[in-house]
């Protein structure tokens, strides 16, 4: 798939969106690392190299290349490549989990000398998380990394929903686990609560709430438009969830004090694709990162500024992945 001119990006507004609740612009952590232009010298994504086995398998080889806004390119040394298994095997077809934070200057990653997860900052300066934040017995194929807009905070998920477990960065401590059997989705944009989502036993999905001590904050079944498998926003008001539906080609605010989706905006995406992620980076603004495959040649990350408002889009960056088996970007 080729990347469309962005000037045929199709915008129609269907109405007029404005998170819920909100009166007066606030400024979020999100935001202020935008505003403030930092991304000129953050990672735009980690990558491992696409190889080929003995057996002519495609499989992961490194190290970890961490791709900045600037140009360079720097190695993640001592970043483990292949994970272990739940019995302590490496298995060398996948990647070990690695996370970027939305503002590009902290990415986080298992450490291989000795398999303790890591969040090490642009600057060089690492901060070691609890021994037990994999408990013992952890697949970390299965193991997803979260890291808040700003890097203050490390959600780390658990392959088999077992757990959720949050750190704060700064300290390394532990700060709270969300219940079992929830899957994650990320954190709000002011960085002090998580959304998460579960399945019922009727097959529905639940939007749930949880500030960064574990405690339950707000729990609500929305229509299943809002619930798909799509990626997902918390706003920093911690109700307003901002998500896009292909169907539709329109980017979403749902409400979850209210139970309703407050807004809807037509917005038609570089090739038609969905957002691989999206995040609120401002009172009135979502920013989406928009993955479109190249078909044999390098794939290409488009990020759009969106407000659901008006649906006026920018385009903040685009990039080409070249030769990659996986990678991380950064969000926000």
């Amino acid at each position: 798939m080729t990347l469309k001119a962005l000037g045929a990006l199709v915008l129609v507004l269907a109405a007029t969106a404005a998170p819920a609740g909100t009166a007066a612009a606030t400024t979020t952590p999100a935001a202020r690392h935008a505003e403030h232009g930092e991304h000129s010298d953050s990672i735009r994504y980690a990558s491992l190299k696409r190889c080929v086995n003995k057996n002519k398998d495609e499989v992961p080889c490194g190290p970890w290349q961490l791709y900045l806004h600037s140009g360079r390119t720097v190695a993640l040394a001592g970043a483990r490549i292949h994970p272990r298994d739940a019995r302590g095997k490496v298995v060398k077809d996948v990647p070990a989990p690695v996370a970027v934070s939305g503002d590009g200057r902290y990415v986080a990653y298992v450490r291989e000398r000795d398999d303790r997860l890591v969040v090490r900052e642009l600057t060089g300066k690492v901060h070691v998380m609890p021994v037990d934040a994999m408990p013992r017995g952890t697949n970390m194929a299965g193991v997803t990394l979260g890291l808040s807009p700003t890097g203050a905070g490390l959600a780390v998920e658990d392959g088999d929903q077992r757990f959720i477990r949050l750190f704060d960065v700064a300290s390394g401590k532990a700060l709270g686990a969300i219940p079992a059997h929830r899957a994650f989705a990320g954190f709000s944009a002011d960085e002090d609560e998580v959304l998460t989502t579960q399945t019922t036993d009727e097959n529905t999905t639940m939007l749930i709430t949880y500030d960064l001590q574990g405690n339950e904050v707000a729990r609500r079944e929305p229509p299943q438009v809002v619930a798909q498998d799509q990626a997902l926003a918390l706003h920093a008001d911690g109700r307003s969830v901002a998500f896009y539906s292909p169907g539709t080609r329109t980017l979403k605010v749902y409400d979850l004090a209210s139970d309703t989706v407050v807004g809807s905006t037509r917005v038609r995406l570089p090739g038609d694709e969905v957002p691989q992620m999206i995040d609120w980076t401002g009172t009135r603004e979502v920013t989406a990162h928009v993955l479109q495959s190249g078909d044999g040649k390098p794939d290409t990350m488009t990020i759009l500024r969106i407000d659901p408002g008006t649906g006026a889009v920018k385009v903040r960056d685009s990039y080409k992945i070249k030769n990659a088996f996986t990678f991380a970007a950064c969000g926000g």
